[in-house]
């Protein structure tokens, strides 16, 4: 007597077990919400990004003499946000630990911040520091946007600080080593 043997597909055994464990679930009337929830979450977000086409300073030499000025215009905007930034965080100074910042600055294209920084709240306004940082860093993503910049899209992990002779200073995440 020879005994019957067959294969399952993987898909096959992946509907079969999807009913078997939706045949256990208690029927309730937000099922169709969940279908939509589920739905829309595993739809992709697409965004679009800013195409800038290349001028010609040939053939339309006052549109690409106009567009060079807006992008030094950008980039001395940017350069002036991170001076005004380091400027208000100064030499980082605190009298204890508690009074230092670890603040993520600037915009990875990729998101997230493109570093840190060491700041001390002895004697500056903390709220005005962080709306001057997330101005700067807002201004570095719309930037990275505008101009398709690309990165590496790596994940910078957060330092940790510490006070060394009255001075915020970053450590390296898990390692005793000074940036």
């Amino acid at each position: 007597m020879q005994k019957a043997t067959f294969k399952l597909s993987p898909i096959l055994a992946a509907v079969i077990a999807a009913g078997v464990l939706m045949g256990c679930q208690q029927d309730n009337n937000d099922s169709a919400t969940e279908l939509e929830a589920v739905k829309s979450v595993a739809e992709p977000t697409v965004i679009e990004p800013t195409v800038i086409e290349p001028i010609d300073p040939q053939t339309d030499p006052i549109a690409a003499s106009k567009a060079r000025s807006e992008q030094v215009s950008l980039e001395t905007d940017l350069k002036k946000l991170k001076q005004d930034v380091l400027a208000l965080i100064g030499d980082a100074k605190a009298d204890n630990i508690s009074q230092c910042r670890v603040i993520g600055f600037g915009s990875k294209p990729c998101g997230g911040p493109a570093g840190y920084i060491a700041a001390s709240v002895k004697d500056l306004d903390e709220k005005e520091l962080m709306d001057k940082v997330g101005l700067y860093n807002s201004a570095e993503s719309a930037y990275n946007n505008q101009r398709g910049i690309m990165s590496n899209c790596a994940v910078e992990p957060k330092p940790d600080v510490t006070l060394e002779d009255g001075v915020c200073r970053l450590v390296k995440p898990g390692q005793g080593d000074l940036y």
